[in-house]
């Protein structure tokens, strides 16, 4: 009988192993993994997974992306209100004219299409720089985006808010005219960067000047809350209206720039005293009695007559005491000098 050969032993090998459970072959057993690395792989997974969604992010960034155009500055319009007051001593509006001519135009304004004007442009932020533009007769670099009414606003005011750039009274106007267009408190909150009951402060202040008061004195930058309100207060007299509107058609206030201006109104409204003046000193004067409410002082530059004074004090008291004088003021309150 002839022997099977090699390759008919590994099929009946076969067949004989498929009639019993199989068994993984040596070295080829699953491996379990230590609870460390299924920690790492995890924890790999989350990271491709944000990277994965900071990737899309960014894809979307940058097809929304919005891009600076140069645009001709007679397309514009100012914004649906004023923040500043236009003034003829604005430094900082000259500086900023010098380095635009110097350097170019390097922040962008912000503007809307114009919600009535086709094919022109509202500005949110930039009004400064579309003015020199004009001046210069440059081209305007504007960033353009579509921006509601409360949007527009809140961007224009919070621009200026963080440089602390607009005057006392710039804000109270601009607290002002928002609320004269129909935006509630939390806009105007928002926009101006306080609290309500700092708006609230805001408002009595600006309503009590009124629009034509506050443009003709300026934005006054050396003038802050107090003497702002001192001239609100001068207001409450009689014919100071009057007066102030005599005082804002003269050539003295005419002539005057915008902190000037401020100080001629509360001195029209009967807030600033005139300084005395003190008579002129002769040469040969050694002393003088200064009086100053209920109090009276002698006052003396000598030193030798103070000495002398003092020595002399006493003796001017006790003859004070029996004097007329002091019977008709009643009697001493003590021997204190």
């Amino acid at each position: 009988m002839k022997k099977p050969d090699g390759r008919g032993r590994d099929i009946l090998q076969g067949l004989v192993a498929a009639g019993k459970p199989s068994r993984p072959a040596e070295g080829l057993l699953p491996q379990v993994r230590p609870a460390g690395a299924v920690k790492a792989m995890s924890l790999g997974l989350d990271r491709l997974s944000a990277e994965a969604a900071q990737a899309k992010a960014l894809r979307e960034e940058l097809a929304s992306r919005e891009t600076t155009q140069e645009l001709d500055p007679a397309l514009f319009s100012p914004s649906i209100v004023s923040d500043r007051i236009p003034s003829r001593s604005d430094s900082r509006f000259q500086e900023l004219k010098a380095a635009i001519a110097e350097n170019g135009q390097q922040i962008p304004i912000l503007a809307r299409p114009h919600p009535t004007e086709v094919g022109r442009y509202q500005i949110a932020a930039g009004h400064r720089r579309w003015r020199v533009a004009q001046e210069l007769e440059l081209g305007l670099k504007a960033i353009i985006r579509k921006l509601s009414d409360q949007e527009m606003v809140i961007l224009q005011g919070q621009e200026n808010g963080p440089r602390e750039d607009l005057t006392f009274v710039e804000r109270a106007r601009f607290a002002m005219q928002m609320e004269s267009r129909g935006f509630d408190r939390d806009t105007l909150s928002a926009a101006l960067s306080v609290d309500k009951p700092e708006v609230s402060r805001l408002l009595t202040v600006a309503q009590a000047l009124g629009e034509d008061l506050i443009v003709a004195i300026g934005p006054a930058p050396k003038i802050g809350r107090p003497r702002w309100l001192q001239l609100v207060k001068g207001l409450e007299q009689t014919r100071a209206r009057d007066e102030l509107r005599e005082l804002v058609s003269s050539s003295a206030f005419e002539a005057a720039d915008t902190d000037e201006r401020f100080t001629l109104a509360l001195r029209a409204v009967g807030m600033v005293k005139p300084t005395a003046k003190r008579r002129p000193v002769s040469s040969d004067r050694v002393a003088w009695v200064e009086k100053k409410g209920g109090h009276i002082r002698v006052v003396s530059d000598n030193a030798s007559f103070a000495s002398f004074l003092q020595r002399r004090l006493p003796t001017l008291l006790e003859e004070f005491r029996s004097s007329p004088e002091a019977k008709s003021n009643g009697p001493s309150k003590g021997a204190m000098y």
